[in-house]
């Protein structure tokens, strides 16, 4: 009797104890959990950033008319226009893919362009936008502006992760303006949310999605990887344009 004891004792306090370390470890593994939750707290982190819908496939949609000045140009995606239905200049201009012009399809764009629009102006702002963008680096977040947002000269995106621009007016890229993406950077995550009108310079090379409240407008020789959706106005190009989904 007193060997059984001998032997089952050690038990007794071995099934407490692999039940306390197993809690032990499971605490240490919420903390870690919160902890990352903090870190990634930002929206854009949390994939909040909403779906562009039915307006993914444009690369142009605009509310009142899409004209293109030529001689040449290009939108290599999907064009769009409600409630609206002027579109001049193609050719000599060309769009790749089908135009959808005044009809249900543009119209059911328009509304989750609106919907993606109202969203992405509610995401909290991460960082204020105190100056030119030109010539600085920024990491993934939400960055606002309560006026306009300038860019003069070369932005870098660096690092992996969703990019949103909130403009309280306008989006100016001046001539020569870029967009440099780099560390996994991708256009197709980058986001223009813009309170009024955007406006490419000449020779700009822009990247992201611009969601403008009223017009969008690229001069000569301004590219664009990415989308222009208008939600009231037009979307124009002048020559040498080209515009295609990232």
């Amino acid at each position: 009797m007193l060997t059984l004891l001998r032997r089952t004792t050690p038990l007794v306090f071995a099934i407490p104890f692999a039940a306390l370390l197993f809690a032990a470890c499971g605490d240490s593994s919420t903390r870690r959990g919160d902890s990352s939750t903090r870190r990634g707290d930002s929206p854009t982190r949390r994939g909040a950033v909403p779906s562009l819908g039915s307006a993914q496939p444009f690369g142009v949609l605009a509310g009142t008319t899409v004209t293109c000045a030529g001689p040449v140009g290009a939108i290599n995606a999907d064009v769009g226009i409600s409630p609206g239905s002027a579109i001049t200049g193609f050719p000599t201009c060309t769009i790749s893919g089908t135009q959808s012009i005044a009809n249900a399809t543009a119209a059911a764009a328009q509304g989750d362009l609106t919907a993606a629009f109202n969203a992405l102006a509610g995401l909290a702002c991460g960082t204020t936008i105190s100056a030119d963008l030109g010539g600085t680096t920024l990491a993934p977040g939400v960055y606002c502006s309560a006026s306009g947002i300038n860019l003069t000269g070369a932005l870098t995106l660096s690092g992996t992760g969703t990019y949103v621009f909130q403009a309280g007016s306008a989006l100016t890229v001046a001539t020569s303006g870029s967009v440099v993406l780099a560390n996994g950077a991708q256009a197709k995550n980058v986001y223009w949310q813009v309170g009024s009108s955007a406006t490419l310079g000449t020779g700009s090379t822009m990247k992201g999605n611009i969601l403008a409240l009223t017009s969008i407008s690229l001069s000569s020789n301004a590219t664009l990887l990415g989308r222009a959706l208008a939600r009231n106005g037009a979307v124009s190009l002048a020559s040498n344009n080209s515009v295609s989904l990232p």
